[in-house]
């Protein structure tokens, strides 16, 4: 390798899509690519997807912390040997404690990116440690608990990491037919998570029972599941389309009358392409704030009975929720500068 690889850790979903699409645009600016990616959810599925090469290190640590610690000590073996063979020149992650312990330890400077002041435990253990901390102007306050002064720059922006891929998507009606849907027919459900360490473990599923409830009206409902107690427990609700293969996010999310999740990103991800993205995470995070003020089409509910109440509504007056966002999203920056500026800047130093 010649020292222009840059290495980028995905351990979710949304950071696959991250991923992918900062490896597309470092190559266009000729640099080499290393994605790692933990063996979970639907990480790999992404990846794979959008037609990017992985190396597989680790995998998820479970609801326990022990679990998580153990997790973390052999993803940081696999890393290092990872790291050894491609020798990277710098790492761009969000926190990843066992991406960014393995960087300090080669000397590798690591640009960090974020937007879950929630995760308390991973901030902890992965900002300390960055070289330079880029963040959404909207969370930037939230993040300066984590940073510390004086060995850490931080540099802000005026948008979110997403429009990094939605701000350029182009729908393609195809992508939702060939899982056998019809556009604003139906609507999409990601349940919640319950086994990262910023959340209570759940007995039972509340967005799974808007699914089932939904799916007796005899409207279609698209469930993701995060993990197999959500298939088994969705696997139940008559009807379903349960996704457990690749798929085209942004499709599915453009063309349903509302997404709702028990999580934060895909409520994001669809409010900016102008469909309403209800969240029924137990915070408000001051990124969606600041998109709800600006006029897309994103909620927050922590009741069951407000939350069936409005996709109800939705269902019935699909109009009156959907948004045209294209002028909006052209008022909302990029991280991409910072960011190109950071690795060309890092990787001559």
């Amino acid at each position: 390798m010649d020292g222009r690889v840059v290495w980028i850790d995905a351990s979710t979903p949304k950071r696959g899509v991250l991923a992918a699409t900062l490896a597309r645009l470092l190559r266009s600016e000729g640099f080499e690519v290393l994605i790692t990616a933990r063996s979970y959810d639907y990480t790999i599925k992404v990846l794979e997807l959008l037609g990017e090469r992985y190396v597989i290190t680790g995998v998820h640590g479970g609801g326990s912390l022990r679990g998580k610690l153990l997790a973390d000590i052999g993803r940081m073996i696999d890393l290092e040997v990872v790291v050894e063979e491609y020798e990277p020149g710098v790492l761009i992650s969000y926190p990843s404690p066992p991406a960014v312990r393995v960087a300090f330890g080669h000397g590798i400077p690591y640009i960090a990116l974020g937007d879950t002041p929630h995760g308390i435990a991973m901030n902890r253990l992965s900002y300390p440690l960055a070289t330079v901390a880029i963040f959404s102007e909207f969370i930037a306050d939230e993040m300066e608990r984590f940073i510390l002064k004086g060995l850490t720059v931080v540099e802000t922006f005026r948008g979110v990491d997403e429009l990094l891929w939605v701000k350029d998507f182009k729908p393609n009606v195809a992508n939702i037919e060939i899982l056998g849907l019809k556009p604003y027919s139906y609507i999409v459900f990601r349940p919640e998570e319950f086994k990262a360490h910023y959340y209570k473990s759940l007995e039972s599923s509340a967005i799974l029972k808007l699914a089932s409830e939904i799916a007796e009206m005899g409207l279609t409902t698209v469930i993701i599941p995060r993990y197999k107690e959500h298939y088994e427990e969705a696997a139940k609700i008559k009807g379903a389309l349960i996704l457990d293969k690749p798929f085209s996010g942004l499709d599915l999310e453009y063309y349903s009358l509302a997404v709702v999740t028990g999580g934060i990103s895909m409520a994001r991800e669809a409010a900016l392409l102008g469909t309403p993205g209800i969240s029924m995470f137990d915070r408000i995070i001051g990124i969606d704030s600041a998109l709800a003020k600006i006029g897309f089409p994103i909620y927050y509910s922590e009741s069951y009975d407000v939350t069936l109440k409005m996709v109800k509504d939705i269902i019935k007056n699909p109009d009156r929720y959907r948004v045209d966002t294209k002028s909006m999203l052209e008022k909302l920056e990029s991280p991409w500068p910072i960011i190109l500026r950071w690795v060309k800047r890092l990787l001559s130093s």
